[in-house]
């Protein structure tokens, strides 16, 4: 099979070859250019030899003369620095010539990893690198504090000196005076010394703030500097993960095509390479981002990537569980798997696809297709589905809801649900709460149920003459009035003896297409009912009160 050619596909496509052709070249270059830096690394080290023969020889021969005690210790301190200086020529003469490290032909003794020293090794390109960035402020922070402790100095040295001359002015005593004019000259010096200190401190700090140029002057010439030495090994980094990285996406959008890939129920081994290739994108941009500082030799930044790094794996110890779920989910072993129904925000969705952002969908909504984060699907458990239906009812459907509102459905959104009632008015409902509402389905079919009472005069034939004459009334008028074929079925039934009145219930069933007419016809059906009662003369009911005589009182 073949792929478009894409541009990104072509820029990694480049840069892997230039990689590999530079890396082909290395062992050529090496073998070329060897024998030549190993000449010239032995004629140094012959030099380096000559000298230290010829300079022990000369501390050996001053060694056998007579000399002082503190000339000979130093003499034999040279003597023994000299013999370390030619053993470890030794040691660079022998890697040179052998071409083999010395250290990795002698057997191991038990090595020992010192964790603080490995620490401070990692660190130490790290903070020299602050420091360097920092050295301007904190000079200039401590020139500030040496002014500010000069300028202490100062003002001491010129109170001592005013209470000497006013010492000396009242001092009588032969004795005291001259000690009083020696302490007077001391101050005296010891105040040119401090300003002459102060003086110098801030010329360096006004020389200081010139070449800084104030605050943004420093920031500018930070940023110029991390641009300069950082900056382009960090945007080189970035970009060639990038590139892989979204290679890769796209060669994956082009691969989850095949028939394999897009068939609703993949196989776990389809599932499983999935989930690989995914990782394996992670896994090659996060180490192109590494080969890149390890090529550009910046320890600085491939110390702050590895403790970077260091710091996901350590938090990770408290995400590993959440990070299992979602493997269990994208292996569709978890509570959420494709095809199956799954209740999200108080509606039913159809689970397409389950990936990084996984695919719901619902085909009796407009718009019934959203993405989620797989971290969403966690809190989810989905059921096969067993041809339930996805919503209670459907555009240009007429429905009635449990707060008497009757009306057609015009909209209906994972959002919204707009009805339009008769009359033309439009009513809209958050779609939870259309729910919430019970909707009742009306373009089938439906039934109209309603109460019909009639005076307690005609109990002899309430239950005989009158549910019948009652009932045949209904269905020839309802039958005139909206067609034969929309009347499925009329029933009269005694419900009740009530307070007042005989009541009855009277049931219709209507066919969808008179839904629009489900308000009218309750009130037909009560009119009728009144007809039906004046045809057969039949008295209406009215409330009663019975007045009860009791006994007259005995005298």
């Amino acid at each position: 099979m073949t792929f478009p050619k894409t541009a990104p596909v072509r820029w990694m496509a480049a840069f892997l070859c230039l990689a590999m052709a530079n890396a082909k070249a290395q062992p050529t270059a090496a073998a070329t250019g060897g024998n030549g830096r190993s000449e010239v690394a032995l004629s140094a080290l012959a030099e380096s030899f000559r000298q230290v023969d010829e300079e022990m020889k000369a501390v050996r021969a001053l060694l056998k003369a007579k000399l002082p005690e503190d000339e000979e210790t130093r003499l034999q301190e040279r003597a023994l620095g000299l013999s370390a200086k030619r053993e470890a020529l030794m040691k660079d003469l022998e890697r040179v010539a052998t071409g083999v490290e010395p250290q990795t032909f002698a057997a191991p003794e038990g090595l020992e990893l010192n964790l603080q020293q490995e620490t401070r090794e990692l660190l130490l390109p790290i903070i020299q690198e602050l420091r360097q960035l920092t050295a301007s402020p904190r000079e200039v922070e401590g020139l500030r504090r040496q002014l500010a402790a000069l300028q202490q100095r100062q003002q001491l040295a010129s109170t001592a000196q005013k209470n000497l001359e006013g010492q000396m002015k009242l001092a009588t005593d032969p004795t005291l005076k001259p000690l009083l004019g020696e302490l007077l000259i001391q101050w005296k010096k010891r105040q040119n010394d401090v300003e002459t200190e102060l003086a110098v401190a801030e010329f360096k700090l006004e020389e200081l703030e010139v070449k800084r140029g104030g605050t943004l002057g420093t920031l500018r010439d930070v940023a110029a500097g991390f641009v300069r030495q950082r900056g382009r090994n960090l945007m080189l980094a970035c970009l060639i993960s990038l590139l892989i990285f979204g290679g890769m996406r796209l060669l994956w959008r082009r691969l989850s095509r095949l028939p394999a890939l897009k068939r609703k129920n993949r196989s776990f081994s389809v599932r499983v390479a999935a989930v690989g290739y995914h990782g394996l994108s992670l896994l090659l941009s996060v180490f192109a981002v590494l080969l890149v500082f390890y090529l550009a030799g910046d320890w600085v930044l491939l110390g702050l990537a590895v403790m970077f790094l260091i710091g996901i794996a350590w938090t990770g110890k408290q995400t590993l569980p959440v990070v299992y779920e979602q493997v269990k989910l994208l292996l569709n072993l978890g509570s959420v798997r494709e095809g199956e129904r799954v209740v999200y925000n108080g509606l039913p969705w159809e689970v397409r696809s389950v990936g990084v952002f996984s695919e719901l969908r619902n085909p009796a909504l407009d718009g019934g297709h959203i993405r989620l984060p797989l971290r969403e699907l966690t809190t989810l458990v989905s059921r096969p589905d067993e041809d339930e239906s996805w919503f209670p009812c459907a555009t240009d459907e007429w429905v009635c809801l449990s707060d008497g509102t009757h009306g057609k459905v015009v909209t209906q959104t994972p959002d919204w649900v707009q009805l339009v009632l008769l009359g033309g008015s439009r009513r809209t409902y958050p779609t939870q709460m259309f729910l919430k509402l019970c909707p009742e389905n009306l373009t089938k079919s439906f039934r109209v149920r309603t109460i019909f009472g009639i005076d307690y005069r005609h109990q002899g034939i309430s239950t005989t003459e009158v549910p019948q004459k009652l009932r045949a009334h209904l269905e020839r008028e309802l039958r005139s009035l909206i067609g034969v074929e929309h009347l499925k079925n009329v029933s009269v039934e005694l419900s009740e003896a009530g307070k007042s009145s005989l009541n009855y219930t009277v049931l219709a069933d209507f066919s969808g297409e008179v839904a629009q007419r489900y308000s009218s016809l309750k009130r037909a059906i009560q009119r009728l009912c009144v007809d039906a009662c004046n045809l057969n003369s039949w008295n209406l009911p009215y409330n009663q009160l019975t007045l009860h005589k009791g006994e007259p009182a005995l005298a």
